[in-house]
């Protein structure tokens, strides 16, 4: 029996040796055991991916949240922002002139004086000097103007409209807040800071000795006048004309009776300018500024065929000749806008 069980045993090794089963097997059990590790990996990296794929996905929820309160952060700062540019435009409407004065020439250059002494121990004091026209920051060019005024003293210098420009004296300190307007306009633009006041140009346009045409238009009333100093009226005319009051009721009455007033200072204007250009074109000499006040209006529509090289000068002087001196009228035309901000 043993020696049959050996011989089984010796043809089963021939068999495996001829045939290569055994080798097969090794590689069989070889292989078996890579796909088991191929799914451990396999196993492995699906976990991987999967937390991956979630992560993902609250990564883009957290995202969206992000964006979400991004733009809601965004929306309110817009908000915010428009809240607090309406409340600087609320409290800027509350700002005022302290004070407002007119000053004559005599009075002006006394004021200007007490100015001219003022000192700082620092260069604390800024003169402002703008033409009509110009803006407050371009005259300080690269240099924010807010480094030298503050937001309330130039929103007020907004508020000032002048022909003839302004002069602002400024100490850092709000020791000394005002502006002045002249009587003449400003001529150049210009800023400076130090321990005294600059007044030399305002002083220059108050000591100026001009000669002067003035026109005061008043409808049915017109005031025509020269003076070779601006000190003292040389010649003057006062010219009426008959112009009717305006008409308080309305209809067709009121349409007719304005037609025949509208006449009427056509009329006036007709015989205003040829006084006033006859003035001009008689005398030999070349006036320095035609001074208008009065009715804007009725002065445009008095001078605008008059065919004159004469520098217009705009007055706020609004005065009836026959309730005051005609000498009355050159104090008048010179008076200077005192603004305390």
């Amino acid at each position: 029996m043993a020696k049959k069980e050996k011989v089984v045993e010796n043809v089963n090794y021939l068999f495996n040796k001829y045939t290569g089963k055994e080798k097969l097997e090794g590689q069989i059990d070889h292989l078996q055991s890579h796909i088991v590790e191929l799914e451990i990996d396999n196993k492995t990296l699906r976990t991987k991916f999967e937390k991956s794929a979630a992560n993902e996905k609250k990564a883009v929820a957290a995202k969206q949240d992000a964006e979400e309160a991004l733009n809601a952060a965004g929306f309110r700062i817009s908000t915010l922002e428009h809240e607090i540019e309406k409340n600087k435009e609320n409290s800027f409407d509350h700002l005022s002139f302290s004070h407002v004065d007119m000053l004559s020439i005599r009075r002006m250059q006394d004021y200007v004086s007490t100015l001219s002494s003022l000192r700082s121990p620092e260069e604390t004091l800024l003169t402002l000097y703008v033409c009509n026209g110009s803006s407050v920051s371009g005259i300080f060019g690269n240099d924010p103007v807010e480094k030298y005024i503050d937001p309330d003293t130039l929103h007020l210098l907004e508020k000032i409209d002048s022909q003839n420009g302004f002069v602002l004296f400024h100490d850092r300190d709000s020791l000394v807040n005002e502006v002045i307007i002249p009587p003449l306009p400003v001529e150049t633009s210009k800023w400076l800071q130090g321990t005294a006041f600059n007044t030399e140009q305002l002083l220059g346009l108050l000591s100026k000795e001009l000669s002067i045409c003035i026109l005061l238009a008043h409808a049915g009333e017109s005031f025509v006048a020269y003076s070779l100093d601006s000190r003292h009226l040389d010649s003057y005319e006062l010219i009426r004309s008959n112009v009717k009051s305006k008409h308080g009721k309305g209809g067709f009455s009121q349409r007719r009776f304005e037609r025949l007033r509208d006449e009427e200072i056509v009329h006036h204007a007709d015989k205003v300018r040829e006084s006033l250009g006859e003035l001009i074109n008689n005398l030999e000499f070349d006036f320095d500024y035609l001074v208008i006040g009065g009715d804007q209006n009725l002065a445009n529509l008095i001078i605008k065929d008059i065919d004159v090289d004469i520098p217009l000068l705009f007055s706020p002087v609004d005065i009836r000749v026959e309730k005051h001196a005609s000498e009355d009228v050159l104090r008048q035309v010179f008076l200077s806008r005192r603004y305390k901000l």
